[in-house]
This record gives C-alpha cells, sequence and structure tokens, in this order.
C-alpha cells in the first residue's frame, strides 16, 4: 500500500522564537486542518449536526431522570440527549440489532415508532444456545442509554455483556484458559521479566522542531515526530549508542543530536537519515507510514542485537535475543484453540509490534467507533475455517474456534486502523473512530497479566484519498499534545484532540502510575 502526499520543498523561514509564545498569541492559520465531527463527510454524518457532540458531557443522573420522567418531552430532545449519551464509554447492554435499527430511523424521522425492545429474540437465541454475534444479532450501549430507552418505550428483558461471559458456553475456552495456561504463562514471566517496565528506563524530551518535507516526506517526517516523542527511545540513541558502523540507528542518532541542539520550532531535515534510506527503502515513491515505521523499527533492532540478552518464549523460527526495541515495542498474542473431542486446549505464540485493527461499519445510531471497540473486534472469537487437526488425539475437524489473548503487554502499543482496501475494491474506509485518551486492555489479556493500562502517546492522521493524501503526527511533548505538519507546528487542546476522528494510526505508552 502506497499512500502519501505530492508536496513540494518549502523555502526556510529564519526563526527567531527561543521560547513557546502563549496560545492567544498563535494567530498564523495552520495549511492542513484535521477533520473533525464537525465535518459533514458523506462518511461520517453527524445525527443532529450539533457541535460538540464529543465533547465531555455533563448529565447527572437526576437530570436524565427528569428527562424521563418529563411528559412533554419532544423527539427532537431525545434525539438530543441519546446522542450525546452513545458516546459515554462503557458499551455493557445488548440491543436488539432489527430494534436498533428500527429505532435509528425513528429518531432521524425517516422511520416508523419502532414498539417495544425486543430483546426476548436474543434471550431466545441465547438460551437455544445460538451465538450472539454483534452488529448482526445486537448492538452494544451503555448503561445511560438503555436506561433511557427501557423507560419510554419498555420492552427488554435486560441483557449485559456480563451474563453471556458468566453462562454462556461460548465462553468454555476463557474458563479454561487459566488452569491450563498457566505453566507457560508462568515461564514466560521468568523469561521476559527482565525487560523493564517503561517507568524504570531513563528518559530525554527533545526540542520540539517540525521536518522539512522534501518531496514525498510527508509519511517519513510523521513516523519520525512519533518516534522523537518517546523520550525513553531518544535517550538510548543520544547517550548509549555511538557506533558510526550502524548506518540506520547512527543516522537516526545524529537527528535526534539535531533536535537537541536547535530553537523551539527551528526546521530540521532528516539528510542523513533518508541517505540511508535509499539505499534500503524506494523514498520517493508514496508510502504507508505504517509500513515505514515497521521497517525502521526492524532495522533498528538489526543493529542494536544484544548477544547475551535472554531468549523468548516463542517458536524457534521467532527466537532472537532482546534489543531496547523489544524493551520497548515487543509484544506477543498467543491463540488457543479447544479440540471438542479430547477437551485439550492448543496454543501458539506470535510476537508482534504493532496491530491492524479491521473497521466496522453498522453502527448503532451512526455514532462514531472507539479503539476500544476496535479492539473487541480483532480479538473476539472467530471460526477457523479449511480443516484443522488436534496434535493430541489427531482429531481432524473442518472447522474450529479461535481465541486469541494477549500473553504478553509491550511498553509502546502500536494501533493501527484499517483504512486501505485493495480488495475487491480499492479505496479508503473513513469510518469515524474516536480516540480513547486512556485505554485499558485487561480484556484482552491472560488473566496473568495486570499492567494492562494505557495513555494516548501520538497518533498519525491521513487525508485524501488512498491513491493521493498527507500525513501529520499528533504527538504528546511535555505533558501537551502537538500537531505536525512538516515543517509546522500548531499547539492542540483536549478538545481538540477529542474531536479528532479519522486517525490512521495510534501509539500507546503504558501509564507510570
Amino acid at each position: 500500500m502506497f499512500i502519501c502526499c505530492k508536496s513540494n520543498k518549502k523555502p526556510k523561514v529564519v526563526q527567531t522564537q527561543t521560547q513557546i509564545p502563549p496560545l492567544q498569541a498563535q494567530t498564523k492559520q495552520s495549511k492542513y486542518q484535521i477533520r473533525t465531527s464537525n465535518d459533514q463527510d458523506q462518511h461520517s454524518t453527524n445525527l443532529t449536526n450539533m457541535e460538540g457532540t464529543n465533547d465531555k458531557i455533563n448529565l447527572s443522573l437526576q437530570e436524565i431522570e427528569k428527562f424521563i420522567q418529563y411528559d412533554k418531552k419532544t423527539l427532537e430532545q431525545e434525539r438530543e440527549l441519546v446522542t450525546k449519551l452513545i458516546e459515554l464509554p462503557e458499551k455493557t447492554h445488548l440491543i436488539e440489532f432489527n430494534w436498533a435499527i428500527a429505532y435509528t430511523n425513528y429518531i432521524k424521522e425517516v422511520g416508523l415508532h419502532p414498539g417495544e425492545i425486543t430483546n426476548k429474540i436474543l434471550y431466545d437465541k441465547y438460551k437455544g444456545k445460538e451465538e450472539l454475534v454483534l452488529d448482526k444479532d445486537y448492538v452494544l450501549v451503555n448503561d445511560q442509554v438503555w436506561n433511557v430507552l427501557i423507560n419510554i418505550y419498555k420492552g427488554g428483558p435486560m441483557i449485559t455483556i456480563y451474563d453471556l461471559d458468566r453462562k454462556s458456553e461460548n465462553n468454555i475456552l476463557d474458563q479454561s484458559l487459566k488452569v491450563f495456561a498457566s505453566p507457560s504463562m508462568n515461564d514466560l514471566d521468568k523469561k521476559q521479566g527482565k525487560i523493564r517496565n517503561i517507568k524504570q528506563m531513563p528518559i530525554k524530551e527533545l526540542q520540539i522542531v517540525g521536518l522539512e518535507n522534501e518531496i514525498y516526506f510527508c509519511y517519513l517526517n510523521s513516523v519520525l515526530q512519533c518516534l522523537m516523542g518517546i523520550p525513553q527511545l531518544n535517550y538510548h540513541f543520544l547517550y548509549t549508542y555511538q557506533s558510526e558502523y550502524k548506518l540506520f540507528s547512527y543516522a537516526y542518532a545524529l537527528l535526534l543530536r539535531k533536535a537537541s541542539k536547535v530553537h523551539y520550532k527551528a526546521r530540521i531535515v532528516a539528510k542523513e537519515l533518508i541517505k540511508v534510506l535509499q539505499k534500503h527503502f524506494s523514498i520517493y515513491e508514496m508510502h504507508d507510514s505504517s509500513e515505514l515505521l515497521l521497517f525502521i523499527l526492524d532495522k533498528f533492532k538489526e543493529e542494536l542485537f544484544i548477544n547475551n540478552a535472554p531468549q523468548l518464549n516463542q517458536p524457534q523460527q521467532f527466537k532472537q535475543s532482546l534489543t531496547f526495541i523489544d524493551e520497548l515495542f515487543h509484544g506477543q498474542l498467543t491463540s488457543f484453540i479447544k479440540c471438542s473431542n479430547c477437551d485439550k486446549i492448543s496454543q501458539h505464540q506470535d510476537p508482534f509490534y504493532d496491530l491492524s485493527l479491521p473497521l466496522v461499519g453498522k453502527n448503532f445510531m451512526q455514532r462514531k467507533l472507539s479503539i476500544q471497540e476496535c479492539l473487541s473486534n480483532y480479538f473476539k472469537e472467530e471460526m477457523i475455517e479449511g480443516g484443522w487437526t488436534c496434535s493430541f488425539c489427531n482429531q481432524k475437524f473442518r472447522s474450529i474456534k479461535r481465541r486469541v489473548k494477549i500473553t504478553f503487554t509491550p511498553n509502546i502499543l502500536v494501533l493501527q486502523l484499517k483504512r486501505f482496501q485493495s480488495y475487491p475494491l480499492k479505496k479508503k474506509i473513513k469510518e469515524p473512530v474516536n480516540a480513547d485518551m486512556e485505554l485499558n486492555i485487561k480484556n484482552f489479556c491472560v488473566p496473568e497479566i495486570i499492567d494492562t493500562k494505557y495513555e494516548l502517546q501520538a497518533m498519525i492522521v491521513h487525508s485524501g484519498t488512498i491513491d493521493q493524501g498527507h500525513y501529520v503526527a499528533v504527538v504528546k511533548r511535555n505533558q501537551n499534545f502537538y500537531l505536525f505538519n512538516d515543517d509546522e507546528i500548531e499547539r492542540l487542546s483536549l478538545n481538540q484532540i477529542n474531536r479528532i476522528d479519522s486517525a490512521y494510526l495510534f501509539m500507546y505508552r503504558r501509564k507510570s502510575d
């Protein structure tokens, strides 16, 4: 996948500032505007066209109760309230899918009254041991939305994801994981326990600088700004790595030295790194920023090889010594398949340095997805077709269920959204997704993993089409978020961050508390 901008080299502008100017003094209009929920793209139609539906919602339970009991409430008032409430997190309550679609049409005034909530359909399927599928049999809403809808439309019964977890036979695999997997997980802890937590690593904050775009380098600049925003990585390359014979690492270290010596918002060029990349990567063509990120990390790993590091608990083809890149970015997935004949569980481990998350378009009330929901879709139990043979009893199956869990969490969690589709049609998927400022991946890990909380560190945002577009980076530096648009820099408020729904790649760092 090759996606980037066609930009021309910009003339240098002499900078005289030596300190960060106050926000009110920044009157220059940025040439690049990140699309937010207020922009009415064809793919993202806001239900009420209201401004600020993603802003912090300060509705008390008393206010919601007052609305429910108010006899003269209008459909417009209901639409406004539900649209706000549906953006809140903690989606735990199931609503039957067809009723949800009917309600959406009704609330948009293009359909008939939906009648009572038809969750009995879900209950009957569940009692009949049918597997309930998200966005086919049901949608998920939070507790506040459920309370409003059940009081207005009646029906039911109430079903939550916790009911499914407690009772469904589809979750027998999860219940078996802890007992079956404990020995290998303990072994994994011993071998990977020497990987330091991110809060144990020394840090170095760099000066905030812009990167000049020679021609097609916005994809490169956005990746470099994300990496330069990791103070542990900065420290490693500036103070513990000196070899001039390791080309990629040395060229990157030179870039960091430049950034350490210039003034605020200065313009620099990653000249040495570009020269090295020319020999290994067709940098003058249009590229995908996530593709380049993994390429650079892989080159760093090759050059930072540590001979005496402990071995990872992985299949032979993946075994290699740990590097500092592994300490920051390495994670491990384990797939679990339970044989229905002998009840044994087969495991397979794979390392990961990023997770590529699919986008699902059937959203109740056309709401925006969250990163948490994208992860839920990635880690849901899936049916493997094409034949599988149990390694314990040799029983063959045409299809089998598989569950994937994280068995080692990285210090820096990289998540990429599958926005670029090449088959059956070549297109960019513009499904709006809001970044979670904080993320807890506990539900996607094996029970032994406890440290599962993350906070947003950086985003790469892509605008344009699959054939031609532009990348920018939004990075947290010194407790503030900045928009890096090549050599242009703009400080962003939390409200602006919360309104970005077109990001393509996310970096989360493990929380220090």
